[in-house]
């Protein structure tokens, strides 16, 4: 995700683009709202008959002493109301429902993107700012869209409405009145930059405060290990301390907004108040029609000042809507785009394959083959490039020059989605989450039976000191395993690639947490099944190449064949504790 180092002055309130590209998220989002703005419209014309209403009681009810005609209009204004209630009511339900399903849209389409990327754009995301900006920032957005939805825009038909009545009304008196509505409009815009340069402080510091406590839970140990909590809460407390500035700072100049608008409001009420009274006391207009006009003014007050308190809501809003837009519009997709199925037998071929990072090479028409049901051995020095074959493989990513095949099929031409279900991977740092083992055994895999873990987890040697845990499968593993030891871990994430009976199984590095003798025995398990899978092992320790079918080394940035090492016959040969 780019990130956003400072407002851009020039810069418009409103990011057209950015809302563009939320409307077409949520196909058919304007059209509905379009209606629903109608309806609102439609809505404000019962303004008309009250204040009509309101004019006849005062001069001709009143004069007369007709009660029962003052009790009738009293009886119809009290309708008309309690209908514009009703209508009010609707509308407010139909427009949360239709910002809510916009907003589900929206975060569906940023959960979709977050899968869609390439692992090298993956690889270049800040997580934690990644990660409140898109729950942040769409609650945001959702709170400013029911602000628009709900009130403001209910409140600009309402105050069009209204203008037409005092219109109709006195014109006159409407005009003098609405002289003042420059100047409103430039302490708006004036008032409208402050709160968009606040907004923008206020969300960089939530991101800050955010980024910093999931840093706290996630790197607890570290943080001890290196002595360094003292430091650490200091730093902390002054992104809170940050936090807290830019809040009040924020707070301020929308509480300054408000009552700027407010007192422009009351001024425009005191002009009428005056205006119209003289106009009463030389004759120029009935009491009637000063009563109506100053209600309908009122309520047109009311209506300018809920839209002119929105407007706050609808900066931060945006500012979070464009910060979405730069997400869902930047970095490269996944490299492959394919919907090709086929039967995976466990057969990969790498044809000439040339790859590097940032114009740095690490393969060089590189060839390998991998045979359906054997085992392969792919070694070499930390940084030779074992690790970028194994991603070449899962198609994260692309070849710069050369092609992959799976069972004869280019890689271009296949859905890696599913090809990717044929493999089983044990990454060199497995991910756990925190929740049982039974939960990270089966994850990807949620329809398993618990007789296909438990098999599972015996071939990876597992099962065992599974069911002498208290909880057994049920016991929770704490977040990224801490509660168990690597060893422990390492034989879960092998059971949980096992579990989905892969055609090839691949193992990176695993002598860094199991014994080399248990990864013997694992090969011999796997070599006792009758859907025996293709086992790829990427190691620079030489002891996994004892037993291999195939051994082959990276060097310069080809894949070099090399002779299997035959097992010792002495025995007591060790590794890295379990």
């Amino acid at each position: 995700m780019t990130n956003v180092h400072s407002p851009d002055a020039s810069r418009s309130l409103i990011d057209v683009e950015a809302w563009r590209t939320f409307e077409r998220s949520a196909p058919g989002l304007a059209r509905r709202l379009l209606l629903l703005g109608a309806v609102a419209a439609a809505q404000s014309l019962l303004l008309l008959p009250v204040v009509l209403l309101i004019r006849h009681a005062v001069d001709v009810a009143m004069p007369a002493g007709n009660i029962g005609l003052l009790v009738g209009i009293g009886a119809a204004i009290f309708g008309i109301r309690f209908l514009n209630g009703g209508i009010s009511l609707w509308l407010r339900v139909a427009h949360v429902r239709v910002i809510k399903a916009a907003i589900l849209r929206l975060r569906e389409d940023l959960l979709a993107r977050l899968y869609r990327l390439s692992r090298a754009a993956y690889g270049r995301l800040d997580w934690n700012t990644t990660h409140a900006r898109i729950v942040v920032d769409t609650d945001r957005l959702d709170n400013m869209s029911h602000a628009m939805v709900s009130r403001m825009l209910p409140a600009l038909f309402s105050a069009v409405a209204l203008l037409a009545v005092l219109a109709y009304l006195d014109l006159r008196l409407l005009l003098v009145t609405l002289a003042m509505a420059p100047m409103l409009l430039l302490v708006t815009r004036l008032t409208g930059r402050a709160v968009q340069r606040r907004v923008f402080e206020f969300q960089r510091a939530f991101e800050r405060f955010s980024k910093g406590m999931l840093f706290v839970l996630q790197h607890m140990d570290l943080t001890r290990v290196q002595s360094f909590e003292d430091r650490e809460i200091a730093r902390r407390i002054g992104e809170m301390r940050k936090l807290r500035e830019t809040s009040e700072s924020m707070a301020f100049i929308y509480s300054l907004h408000s009552q700027l608008q407010s007192v422009l409001v009351s001024l425009c009420g005191a002009v009428i108040l005056v205006l119209g009274g003289i106009a009463v006391a030389t004759q120029h207009m009935t009491l009637g029609d000063f009563l109506s006009f100053w209600v309908a003014a009122g309520l047109l007050n009311g209506h300018v000042g809920t839209v002119l308190n929105a407007f706050p809501e609808v900066i931060a809003g945006n500012e979070s809507m464009t910060t979405l837009h730069r997400f869902a519009h930047g970095d490269e997709p996944e490299p492959y785009h394919g919907r090709e199925h086929v039967a995976f037998s466990g057969r990969i071929t790498l044809e000439d394959v040339g790859f590097g990072y940032g114009g740095s090479p690490v393969l060089d028409e590189a060839n390998l083959e991998i045979e359906p049901g054997t085992t392969l051995a792919i070694v070499g020095p930390n940084g030779a490039g074992k690790s970028t074959v194994l991603y070449l493989i899962l198609g994260f990513y692309r070849p710069e020059r050369g092609k992959l095949r799976a069972d004869g099929v280019p890689y271009d031409r296949l859905d890696m989605k599913e090809l990717r279900r044929g493999i089983g991977v044990v990454m060199q740092h497995p991910a756990f989450f925190a929740g049982t083992i039974l939960e990270n055994i089966t994850y990807g895999n949620p329809e398993a039976s618990r007789a296909d873990v438990m098999r599972a987890a015996g071939l990876a040697f597992a099962d065992e000191f599974i069911r002498k845990l208290p909880l057994g499968y049920d016991t929770p593993i704490g977040e990224e395993g801490m509660l168990l030891s690597g060893g422990e871990v390492q034989r879960i994430a092998i059971a949980r690639a096992l579990l989905r009976r892969p055609r090839l199984l691949v193992l990176d590095e695993p002598t860094n947490h199991l014994e080399h003798a248990v990864i013997r025995r694992l090969m011999q398990n796997l070599t006792t099944l009758d859907d025996r899978p293709a086992v790829l092992v990427i190691s620079h320790d030489r002891e996994v190449l004892h037993d291999m079918d195939r051994v082959v080394r990276i060097a310069d940035g080809a894949l070099v064949t090399a002779t299997p090492i035959p097992l010792p016959q002495a025995a007591g040969r060790s590794g890295g504790a379990s």
